[in-house]
Formats: C-alpha cells, sequence, structure tokens
C-alpha cells in the first residue's frame, strides 16, 4: 500500500486524509480508506497489514463495534476508538498509520514495532504534513526552500543512510520504530514510544530445541502473513537458501 500526501493543518483546525491503495484484503469499496467510523467521528489511513486482526475484530465485536468490511484496516480504527494508544501493543504487524479524532482535534501518528514501514513528517508553523514515502513531503509547497539537514548529511555520508529520527531536509524527521506522535489542533503535541526492544539475555534453548523453536516461529509467522483475498505466490533462488 502506499499512502499518499497527507496534510495535517492548524488553520481552521482541519485534518486532510489521502490514500492510495493496493488492495489485499477486502477488496471491495468497504475497504477503501480513507476509512470512517459509523458516527464519523474518527477517520483512518494505514499503510502496511495487522495480521492478528481477527482475534482483534472478534473482542471488538464483543464490545458492540459494527463492521462493514472484512479487512485489518476497520479493525485498527475501531482498537484505537476503543483502546486508545494502548492499543497499538496488541497490533501484531507492519504499518504506518494516521488516526484522527474529529471531536478532540487530536491526529495520531505511529510507526510499527520494527519499522518496517517507514512515515516521514515536516513541521511547519502552519501545521503538520506528513507520508510514507518521502518525495511526498518534497512535493508539498511547505517543502520549497528548506536548508538541508547538516547532521543528516553527515550521518548520511558516515553510514550510508539516514537513521530516523532524521530527514535530509530541515524541519522533516522520520518517525522511529515503535514510536507514536501526537498533535492537537491548538499546536500542543507529544511523543512517545510503545515499543522497545528487549535486553539481550543468554538462550535458554540450544542445539536440535533452538532449532525446533525458530522453525516454529517461522512456521507460525508465515502461516499468519498468509491471509489475503488476492492471490498469493513466493519464489525462492537457486543457491539462495543453505542449511547446516
Amino acid at each position: 500500500m502506499v499512502l499518499t500526501i497527507k496534510a495535517y493543518g492548524l488553520i481552521g483546525s482541519h485534518c486532510v486524509l489521502g490514500f492510495r491503495r493496493l488492495s489485499i484484503l477486502d477488496l471491495s469499496p468497504t475497504g477503501n480508506q480513507p476509512m470512517l467510523s459509523a458516527d464519523r467521528r474518527y477517520a483512518l489511513v494505514m499503510n502496511g497489514e495487522v495480521y492478528n486482526f481477527q482475534s482483534l475484530r472478534a473482542e471488538l465485536q464483543s464490545k458492540g463495534y459494527p463492521f462493514c468490511s472484512s479487512g485489518d484496516a476497520e479493525v485498527v480504527l475501531y482498537a484505537l476508538a476503543e483502546w486508545g494508544k494502548p492499543a497499538l501493543e496488541r497490533f501484531n504487524g507492519m504499518f504506518a498509520l494516521a488516526f484522527y479524532d474529529s471531536l478532540e482535534k487530536k491526529l495520531l501518528l505511529a510507526r510499527d514495532h520494527v519499522g518496517s514501514k517507514p512515515l516521514y513528517y515536516l513541521s511547519s508553523p502552519r501545521g503538520l504534513v506528513f507520508g510514507s514515502q518521502y518525495d511526498q513531503l518534497m512535493a508539498h509547497p511547505w517543502a520549497r526552500g528548506l536548508p538541508t539537514n547538516q547532521e543528516a548529511l553527515s550521518l548520511y555520508l558516515c553510514f550510508g543512510y539516514i537513521p530516523a529520527p532524521y530527514a535530509i531536509l530541515e524541519n522533516t524527521h522520520l518517525l522511529e520504530a515503535g514510536c507514536w506522535l501526537e498533535l492537537y489542533a491548538g499546536g500542543k503535541q507529544s511523543q512517545g514510544c510503545y515499543f522497545e526492544f528487549p535486553q539481550y539475555k543468554v538462550p535458554d534453548l540450544c542445539g536440535h530445541e533452538a532449532d525446533e523453536a525458530v522453525e516454529a516461529a517461522l512456521v507460525s509467522a508465515i502461516r499468519r502473513q498468509m491471509v489475503s483475498d488476492v492471490p498469493l505466490a513466493a519464489s525462492f533462488q537457486a543457491g539462495s537458501i543453505h542449511s547446516r
């Protein structure tokens, strides 16, 4: 999925969301985004996929939430409406999302646990622009004339890439993995992390037990990710996989 330019403007307390969809789950119009809640209070755009959406959907249905689609986006929409930011910890998947509360005039941006999906944003006195690709920010009028961020340039020359939270232009950033950014129409904003990698510890398993545990984890992960409403395919290059 590809997110188009999205803008959050402080002028008039408006939030503008746009989306360009690659349909994987729920190919019908009910899966289109931006997705609105039944009462039209909440809106969501999401790039990626949440693999455990079916179990979350069942839990939300038991709380009385109505569902019109069969995909994961509507589940994410109502999960955030029900649990707020703590819902992010419950998502198993890869995603970059924007969730807007039109009643509180509040926008939540979030990125998945390990940063599989990027989320860039540009801060301006007039508001905030964000997207899943950096060139989307550069195409926005607010990015015209922004100078190069010298620290980001130094990092690129040192590492060959620019790590989060930096980006090549001043006032632009890459949201860090496992983090969220929340903004209000009045200009107030806050930022935090909902996930951090655990500290290294000596493994409990070794030898064949470790091999079996890794295989079981891989099989479980692949099974979760094979939920699709379009044909699935896989390809392997000869000699690319080795076993010991």
